[in-house]
């Protein structure tokens, strides 16, 4: 398990974020200025967001969190000491709101009074933040509670807000179908633009609010090409697999471990690492103890980036065979298979949700039907024992990384529609 690192010291009071100090590391006074709204951050398993901001780091942006709690006791990736944001968190904030209008309530579906007090409290706190520094518009992540505090926030300051989509705030039913559309449809209809990663997701919140249609924007997550270079075959060990994610019933590990009981019987000397840690793992271990798959199937807990990246470096696949979950959630565009085609491995995934756009099949990788363990491990055995025609699938799956997913060039898109909220656009019109 990796190590727990030092707390960075960023946290902000509110009166330090209406008036910043400046290190002489800081942007300039004429540097753009980007705020972001999040739930909680950093977040140990929500790389991509930190990989976001220093790519817009990297331009000579001037960057603001806000933070409606305080990040949770867990690993710290060694980058997050490189971003130089304005962290401001707002967990202990109290104070008058922003006002009730009519049509509020749908926002707020599911929650008690009190936990709606502090959320506009919270989006006041922003808005006279962002109103200091000269701050027009807000940018959140997931479309629950940090996207609340953003409309809430740019409703007061008169300024905008947009956000991007992911799986969970999408799919998951958290009070009932019903509640859960109205009040993504509301915040849909209210924001400038919506980002989302996936096409796939993109139909669905279409359709789900067609008057804001073509605000609804695909832009799929990026990945650091440079860190996550191609895999030297050297490094390489035959029969390996590795799989990431947060031990939840979505990622389908169960199914995985299914699966490997039965590649087990054809091949014994296989290997599967499974990195990751949450709610499932004594469950997992439970079920890989059962098969007598100690041999081969490994939990290892989290890994920080960095170490992930070496990781990968001995594998000869990776596989994640996302499902649906009874309450409707689902991953949208897995991020760790974008990284493992960017280190050149063949990815082998479910043909649900976000798996299509991710692997061509037979190409860069192999899809499989979900909750389907035996051809799942069929799947495995094929790509297991091909070692050259695994290559070439990782190979093609690596110039299809260099083509959708570079988070340079993504994160500059995003950049481009926050500058001009009004004038974003997807990808696919700008090309």
């Amino acid at each position: 398990m990796a190590p727990k690192l030092p707390r960075k010291n960023c946290k902000s009071s509110l009166n330090r974020a209406l008036s910043p100090e400046r290190s002489p590391m800081s942007p300039s006074p004429d540097s753009p200025r980007i705020a972001y709204v999040l739930k909680r951050f950093p977040r140990f398993s929500e790389t991509f967001i930190l990989n976001e901001l220093l790519a817009h780091q990297a331009t000579g942006a001037e960057l603001h969190v806000f933070s409606l709690r305080q990040p949770p006791e867990e690993p710290r990736h060694e980058r997050f000491s490189e971003l130089r944001a304005e962290i401001t968190y707002l967990d202990q904030h109290r104070g008058e709101g922003v006002a009730a209008i009519p049509g509020d309530d749908v926002l707020f579906s599911g929650k008690t009074e009190r936990s709606v007090e502090k959320l506009r409290a919270q989006a006041r706190a922003i808005s006279e933040a962002a109103q200091a520094l000269g701050i027009t518009h807000l940018h959140a992540h997931f479309g629950s509670d940090a996207t609340t505090a953003a409309l809430l926030a740019a409703r007061k300051m008169g300024g905008t807000f947009s956000f991007t989509a992911h799986a969970r705030d999408i799919w998951h039913t958290y009070v009932t179908p019903e509640a859960d559309d109205a009040m993504r449809r509301a915040k849909l209809a209210a924001a400038a633009f919506t980002v989302t990663v996936s096409d796939y997701n993109a139909r669905h919140l279409r359709s789900l609010c067609p008057a804001a249609a073509s605000r609804i924007l695909r832009l799929y997550n990026g990945i650091d090409l440079r860190s996550f270079a191609p895999v030297h075959p050297t490094t390489q060990r035959p029969g390996t697999l590795i799989a990431v994610g947060r031990l939840v019933e979505k990622k389908g590990f169960a199914d995985l471990i299914e699966a490997s009981a039965l590649l087990r019987d054809r091949d014994p000397s296989f290997e599967l690492d499974i990195i990751g840690d949450g709610p499932l793992q004594a469950e997992l271990q439970q079920r890989i103890d059962m098969h007598k798959l100690n041999s081969q199937v490994r939990l290892c807990g989290p890994l920080r980036q960095e170490d992930l990246i070496e990781r990968m470096s001995r594998a000869q696949a990776a596989v994640l065979p996302c499902v649906v979950t009874p309450s409707g959630d689902r991953d949208g565009l897995p991020t760790v298979l974008l990284e493992a085609m960017a280190r050149g491995l063949p990815v082998i995934t479910t043909d649900i949700a976000g798996g299509p756009e991710i692997v061509e099949d037979g190409v860069t990788g192999l899809l499989c039907p979900a909750n389907a363990p035996d051809l799942l491990a069929r799947a495995l055995a094929t790509v297991l024992s091909a070692p050259h025609r695994a290559m070439a699938m990782g190979a093609a799956g690596r110039r299809r990384a260099e083509l959708l997913f570079d988070l340079t060039t993504n994160a500059g898109r995003l950049r481009a529609m926050l500058a001009h909220p009004h004038a974003a656009k997807s990808p696919e019109e700008v090309a």
